[in-house]
């Protein structure tokens, strides 16, 4: 088993960014566990410096979310809302969602699993469901 396979850090975890719409659509393409958390975190530090707050997580990628993950993502939703903005997170795996909801982080940040609904157009070749 490789070591992204397994969620470890690997130095090249790239967010990727997309604009839809109002939105940035944030796409990590790892786990969201501690150590892996530095590239996103420099992604949503770099959209509140440039004023970009409406965010979106697209979770497609992430195999799975850890403790330290979701302390980071209820961090980011409060540092966003507390510019005014708005932090949302798209299309999560089964397990991942099952997580957000257990944890009722829910509570807090919006999930979505219809590009429409997040207030999204299309991007990068995803259209909306």
């Amino acid at each position: 088993m490789q070591a992204e396979d397994r969620g470890e850090y690997m130095p090249d975890n790239v967010v990727r960014r997309n604009k839809s719409g109002m939105k940035i659509f944030l796409i990590p393409e790892f786990a969201l566990i501690g150590e892996n958390m530095e590239s996103l975190n420099r992604e949503i530090d770099e959209c509140i410096g440039s004023n970009d707050l409406r965010l979106v997580i697209d979770c497609e990628f992430v195999p799975y979310i850890d403790s330290e993950g979701l302390e980071k993502l209820l961090e980011y939703y409060h540092q966003v809302r507390k510019k005014g903005g708005s932090l949302e997170i798209f299309n999560p795996n089964p397990l991942c969602n099952e997580i957000l909801n257990l944890t009722r982080i829910t509570d807090y940040i919006d999930i979505f699993f219809n590009l429409e609904k997040v207030g999204g157009t299309s991007y990068e070749g995803r259209s909306p469901n």
